[in-house]
């Protein structure tokens, strides 16, 4: 990675203004900001963006400063709708959240003869203050004192450019609306149905139902645990998923690798269409958690968990004579099934 052009700019809205800051050859300063760059411009991002339709404002800004030589003075203008964007989130949610004091960051980098990242951020300003002043002191890791940060893929031949796949972070369980949405101009390529249907569809299908071959009662177990999640509301997390639902779960079978299920896991979104990070529609998913009771090595009851009262009246116990137990199911298509195997 080579780095075309880097800008830091404080976002003061004490003084309601933005400021440049020099970057230090020497000393701190230069080595973390160079660090911060790499943990984002390598950073796979959690949701996939595109720009909305009939909003300009970053679309432009950004086609400029690949165009044009006065780049100082459109990021400047960059930071200052980053200015504007908050003061205006911080009026209208001043009693939900507050906007974390920060600095900017803007930069441009080739990664290839034809590739290249945009990439913007906003990062802990008091952090950078210690830097400056060569008072390091141990604290986060440096991903943690990153707030929010866009990167977005560009690819130039000639003097034609595109921007393609653009993402972004952000080390709130939520994503800020006013980040994507207010100040980027971006809407989510796929919205929270399709995620949530994807995300089942293909967690399902490739971590859980290979596991059937080995343990039926452990794929049951992990079936019904993700459903649960996934038919829960709040925010879709697959680092959480993978590391505390698949992780954290306790194998039946000796034979079942939690490790080997997390790593496919956490490569998931990347090869199957749904984003690592976003809100659960559990409607968008109609599948039940289901009981399933072995009743011989070759067959199993599988119940669908639905709160059904009337099961004592289609599923009854029953023992013969000699001792031997079964069940009766009320069943005209099965009934139809075992006459056939006589």
């Amino acid at each position: 990675m080579e780095v075309l052009y880097i800008q830091l700019i404080k976002i003061d809205h004490e003084n309601n203004r933005v400021t440049t800051e020099p970057i230090d050859e020497q000393g701190n300063i230069k080595q973390y900001v160079m660090d911060m760059l790499i943990t984002i411009s390598e950073n796979i991002g959690e949701r996939e963006f595109t720009f909305k339709n009939g909003e300009e404002t970053m679309k432009t800004y950004l086609n400029r400063f690949i165009q044009e030589d006065n780049k100082n003075a459109i990021v400047n203008n960059i930071a200052n709708r980053l200015l504007i964007k908050e003061q205006e989130a911080q009026t209208k949610y001043v009693h939900i959240t507050q906007i974390q004091k920060g600095i900017m960051l803007f930069a441009f980098c080739k990664m290839t003869d034809r590739d290249y990242k945009i990439v913007i951020s906003k990062a802990d300003y008091s952090e950078f203050l210690e830097e400056t002043s060569g008072e390091r002191k141990n604290g986060l890791p440096i991903k943690k004192k990153i707030f929010k940060s866009f990167i977005a893929n560009v690819t130039i031949v000639g003097k034609r450019h595109n921007i393609s796949k653009m993402v972004t972070f952000d080390v709130n369980s939520s994503q800020a609306k006013y980040w994507y949405n207010d100040f980027l101009d971006l809407e989510a390529k796929l919205n929270d149905e399709a995620n949530t249907k994807n995300a089942f569809d293909q967690i399902n299908a490739r971590i859980l139902t290979p596991i059937k071959k080995t343990s039926k009662d452990d794929y049951w177990c992990l079936y019904n645990s993700t459903l649960r999640y996934m038919r829960s509301e709040g925010e879709f997390d697959i680092d959480y998923y993978a590391n505390e639902i698949l992780g954290g779960y306790q194998p039946l079978n000796t034979r079942i690798k939690t490790k080997e299920l997390c790593e496919k896991a956490l490569k998931l979104p990347e090869t199957s269409n749904f984003d690592r990070k976003f809100t659960k529609a559990p409607k968008a998913i109609r599948k039940r958690i289901k009981t399933v009771i072995s009743l011989t090595e070759d067959i199993s009851l599988s119940i669908a968990n639905n709160g059904n009262p009337s099961l004592k009246n289609i599923i009854k116990p029953k023992e013969d004579d000699e001792g031997n137990k079964y069940i009766m199911v009320k069943s005209e298509e099965g009934y139809s099934y075992a006459k056939g195997l006589l």
